[in-house]
Formats: C-alpha cells, sequence, structure tokens
C-alpha cells in the first residue's frame, strides 16, 4: 500500500489532485450555476461543461512533462521488482479519481439544468435523464483517456499540445453529437443503450491506457519476472475471449432491447463481425513478444468497431429507414456501410504500405496463391453443390416453405438477365467491405484455430472450434435470422459454422493463407444476393426452420464434412499427437 500511495504521488503530485479534484469541481459547478441563472441554452451549458471538465487533461499534460520531461524514472520505485504492477494500479487510481471527478461536475451541473431540461420536453423520466448525464460522463471520461493515450508518447510540449487541441475538437464533436441526440423536444431517447455501448468502450480504452503505460515504462523497473516477458499466451487468450464474447454478449440486452419494439438489428451484425479480430488486435498490441505489429491498421480496425457500437446504440433508440428500389432500407445499416467501406480502403492501405515484416506478424501476408485461389474456388463450387443436395433433400423428404422455394429457384435465377449486374456487385462489395470477414476469421482461424488444434488435436479441436464459433451467433439466431425458430436455427447455425469451419481449417492449413479463409466467408454469405436475386437484406433475416429441416442441413453440408479426413487433417492430427507423446 505504501507503495502504490507513493507511486501514485510521483504520477499525480497531492497538490495538483487537491486543485483539480475538489477546487476544480466547485469552480466548475459555480460556473454552471451562473450560466443557467443568466439563462444560457441547456445544451449550451451541458457542452461548455464538458469541455471545462475535460480542462484537467491539459493540466495534467503539463504536470506529466515536468516530472518526466526527459528520462523517464521512477524514484524509489526504480529497480524495484513491483514496480510497474505499482505503477500501473497508480494510472488506475488516476483515471478513478477523473472519472468521479467528471461524474461530480456533471451530475453536479446536471441538478442545476434539471429543471430547465423538464420544462424544455426534453426529458419525462427523472431515470433518463440523469442516464443522459451518465452518458455524458462516459463520453468526457473516453475522450480524455483517448488524450492522455496520444499525449504520452511526446516529450515535447509542441507535439503533445497539437495532438491535445486534435483530439479536444474531435470530443467536442462527440459531446454535441451525444447532446444533439438527447436535447431535442419530445424526443425522450431512451439513454440505457448509450450508457452501455459508451461504458464497454471505456472499459477498453482504459485497458488501452493500462498496457500503453506497461510497454513503454516496462524496462525502467529491475528485473523481468519470469513468464512476465516470455510467454503471454494464457494472458492474451483471456483478453481475446473477453472482447470477442464479453462484448458480444454485453451487446444482447441492446439487441433485445431493439428486438421487442421490431426495430431492425443489422448494424448488430456488423460490429459483431469486427469483435473477434479486435480481440486479436488488443491481445497483440500489448504482448511483449510479438515483434513489429501494423498498428496503423489494427487502429482503423477498433476505430470502425467503435463507430459500429455507437451505430447500434442510435439504430434502436432513433430508428429510421428509406426507400431504396422500393425496399425499406435501415438508415443507420446504410450509414455504418459507408463507413466499413471508408475504413476497409484505409485499413488495407495501411496494410500494403506496413511492409513483410509487419504483415508476416501480424499473420496478413498472402502466400501460396496459386493454391489458394483453386481453394476459394472450390469453395464455390461446394457451395452451389451444397445447395443443389439441399434442394434434392427438401423434394424427396417432402419439406415445401420459403427455404426451400429460395433454393429450388436459385439456378434460375443465376443464369438469369440480373445475374451479371449481381456477380458484379459481389465483386465490387468484396472490394469494399472485406474488413468485416476479416474480422471474424481473424479470430477464429488465424488466432483460435491453432489453440484449439494444438489442445484437443486437430480434428477435435476444429470441431469445438465449430461449435464455439456457432454459439457466438446465438444472438443474431433468435433475434436476426430467426425471429420465431430461434432453438432450430441455433442448431443449424452451430451445423453451418461446424461444417464450413472444417473446410475453412483444411484450407488454411493447406496454405497458411489468412485471406483464403477470408474469401470464402466472404462468398458464402454474399452470393446469398446471387441467389435471392439481389433481396439479400430479407432473403437473410426472419427465416422460419422447422425441427424436420435440420437432417437437410446435415446432408446438404456433406461435402464440407468429408474434408475431416484427409491427410492434412489426419496428418497434422498425427504430429500434434506425437509432439505430445514426445514430451
Amino acid at each position: 500500500m505504501k507503495k502504490l500511495i507513493k507511486a501514485y504521488r510521483v504520477f499525480t503530485p497531492d497538490m495538483y489532485t487537491l486543485c483539480a479534484f475538489l477546487g476544480g469541481s466547485v469552480v466548475l459547478i459555480g460556473l454552471g450555476a451562473f450560466m443557467n441563472s443568466v439563462s444560457i441554452p441547456p445544451i449550451t451549458i451541458v457542452v461548455i461543461s464538458c469541455l471545462l471538465a475535460s480542462l484537467d487533461i491539459l493540466c495534467d499534460y503539463f504536470v506529466f512533462q515536468g516530472i518526466f520531461s526527459n528520462e523517464f524514472e521512477f524514484g524509489i520505485l526504480a529497480n524495484s521488482h513491483n514496480g510497474l504492477d505499482v505503477l500501473r494500479m497508480g494510472i488506475r487510481g488516476d483515471q478513478l479519481r477523473r472519472l468521479i471527478q467528471i461524474m461530480i461536475v456533471e451530475f453536479g451541473t446536471g441538478l442545476i439544468l434539471k429543471r430547465a431540461m423538464f420544462e424544455a420536453g426534453y426529458f419525462v423520466s427523472t431515470g433518463n435523464y440523469f442516464g443522459f448525464i451518465l452518458a455524458l460522463c462516459l463520453a468526457v471520461y473516453i475522450g480524455d483517456t483517448f488524450v492522455l493515450n496520444a499525449t504520452r508518447k511526446y516529450n515535447n510540449y509542441s507535439e503533445g499540445l497539437l495532438v491535445i487541441s486534435l483530439f479536444t475538437a474531435l470530443q467536442s464533436g462527440l459531446i454535441f453529437g451525444l447532446s444533439m441526440v438527447f436535447l431535442r423536444e419530445e424526443a425522450h431517447v431512451d439513454s440505457f443503450p448509450w450508457v452501455l455501448v459508451l461504458a464497454i468502450i471505456a472499459v477498453v480504452v482504459t485497458y488501452c491506457m493500462c498496457e500503453r503505460v506497461n510497454l513503454r515504462y516496462k524496462d525502467s523497473f529491475g528485473e523481468r519476472k519470469p513468464g512476465r516477458y516470455g510467454d503471454d499466451s494464457n494472458r492474451k487468450t483471456i483478453v481475446f475471449l473477453a472482447i470477442a464474447f464479453g462484448v458480444d454478449f454485453a451487446m444482447l440486452p441492446l439487441m433485445k432491447y431493439g428486438f421487442d419494439r421490431g426495430i431492425d438489428l443489422s448494424v448488430f451484425l456488423i460490429a459483431q463481425m469486427m469483435y473477434p479480430m479486435c480481440g486479436v488486435v488488443l491481445a497483440k498490441l500489448f504482448s511483449y513478444n510479438e515483434g513489429k505489429l501494423p498498428k496503423a491498421a489494427y487502429v482503423t480496425a477498433l476505430i470502425l468497431t467503435g463507430i459500429c457500437m455507437i451505430l447500434c446504440a442510435m439504430e434502436i433508440t432513433l430508428p429510421q429507414t428509406f426507400e431504396m428500389n422500393g425496399t425499406e432500407v435501415p438508415y443507420y445499416y446504410l450509414i455504418s456501410n459507408y463507413f466499413v467501406i471508408v475504413i476497409n480502403i484505409i485499413f488495407f492501405i495501411m496494410v500494403f504500405a506496413c511492409g513483410k515484416e509487419k504483415r508476416t506478424n501480424a499473420g496478413l501476408g498472402f502466400s501460396n496463391p496459386a493454391l489458394s485461389i483453386a481453394l476459394v474456388l472450390l469453395h464455390i463450387v461446394l457451395y452451389f453443390t451444397y445447395f443443389l443436395i439441399a434442394v434434392a433433400a427438401f423434394y424427396l423428404l417432402g419439406i415445401s416453405d420459403g427455404e426451400f422455394d429460395l433454393m429450388k429457384d436459385f439456378v434460375k435465377v443465376i443464369f438469369s438477365e440480373n445475374a451479371p449486374a449481381l456477380w458484379v456487385g459481389v465483386i465490387l462489395n468484396l472490394i469494399l467491405s472485406c474488413v468485416i470477414f476479416l474480422g471474424e476469421e481473424y479470430g477464429w482461424r488465424y488466432y483460435l484455430q491453432p489453440i484449439m488444434q494444438k489442445k484437443f488435436g486437430v480434428t477435435l479441436g476444429t470441431i469445438l472450434l465449430g461449435i464455439v464459433w456457432g454459439i457466438w451467433h446465438a444472438g443474431a439466431d433468435f433475434m436476426y435470422y430467426s425471429k420465431e425458430s430461434g432453438p432450430q436455427m441455433l442448431v443449424v447455425q452451430i451445423i453451418a459454422c461446424v461444417s464450413m469451419g472444417i473446410f475453412f481449417a483444411y484450407a488454411y492449413m493447406k496454405t497458411n493463407n489468412i485471406w483464403v479463409p477470408v474469401l470464402m466467408h466472404f462468398f458464402n454469405n454474399n452470393l446469398v444476393n446471387v441467389i435471392s436475386g439481389g433481396n439479400m437484406l430479407n432473403a437473410m433475416q426472419n427465416k422460419v426452420v422447422g425441427w424436420n429441416m435440420i437432417p437437410v442441413y446435415l446432408i446438404g453440408y456433406v461435402v464440407m464434412w468429408g474434408f475431416i479426413f484427409t491427410p492434412t487433417m489426419l496428418g497434422n492430427a498425427r504430429k500434434v499427437k506425437e509432439a505430445e507423446n514426445v514430451q
């Protein structure tokens, strides 16, 4: 405890803490009361109070530079085995102090403005109003933490102040936009989705803050503990699972919220596809033995995920649709696609420009091109073969419903007059949205597949990975793909994920090229647009799956199951078992 107190005092001096936490809060609340008394519009007071609460960051920057402007030494903690852990705890304490201060200022200002807000018709319940204030607190905290993450890599004032100015402008836009969402007469926007999304983002950026300190200052503290800077695979697995599954399941209440109100949930699926990649990215960025990585590309993937999560909150609190080609299209789904296109282009420029070493360390190189292309083409053939077998099975079992009609008409559709345009659209979509399919495959095939195969053997590990992948889709199965037959849809999803996972695993093991399963996953999803005659959204949503249809899917996917018996899968399984026996 003494070391923790001393570390905290080194990082944030007592006098600064006293001035910032006590004096600053009182002054800002008093200023809010004064502005309210002279009848300044509430939204102006809200934005100004948020920005003034962020003034702490500027002061913190000068304090930080004054202590660590030349050499990053930590006084009595230097050469201490526990120094890095103590410093990290000190930074967590500083972040907690900052969050409490923001909440004191914003809730104090909120109490002053409460009457004006209700009179203006912005809110009808106290709970929703203070939920809005809490969402603002989280937005300010996130912006502040982003600034700290950015500025603490600079050792001179001018660069640091420039970055502070840039991020403060972005933070101002976020605060103003969030205020405008709520502060509209008779809007009565529910604050719960915003609080949950911003809380998840706040946890992630706080984690990034602590881990950045670990990486930067780890060499300032004594001898390295065994395992800390060596094998950190267990730690990386925990981070991956926390993001890929933790964030996915944390978003389920929001999906249920939108589902109960009959709101389209398409944006949730785009965000969900990025969670596995974000888990790998955060695990690798803050690992000690990954070598050089394409950090700029990684950051763009994290930004896309954060944007999509915010759009999820907008989709269920401010639902909008518009007509396109005679079909009602969700507004925020279209907006999310625009962000995907822009960030997809930036991501691939970053990957291309980062150099071979970084691409190799990140597992993003394109190896075995001839075999890779051949396997992708084989997957497309198997995809249509699956449809033919499924249609035959539907016919033989005497099952006739919407799913059967879609399948039996696909031959007619793919040779229709519109088919060439649909195929061109698929290729164009590949160029513009490939990053979200990398989002899944980077987690499942690149990261988790080797771990599962090493632990359970190649064959069993591949099958178990497919089951895990299928269960991960549970929220979408019950609230998007099928609203009436969720349990059946989940079973079908697991069958599909295990079956496709076998072929994806086979192809990845043959080529050691992550882009192969990425392309296969892309075509598996986007060929639905060709088969459905360009009506992809409707074809994927609201399916009704009966238990009598399960055998059809099992029979259809037999074309994928056969690859579990190939020499590649069995041979590697034997090698893994022999290696375990030797050990």
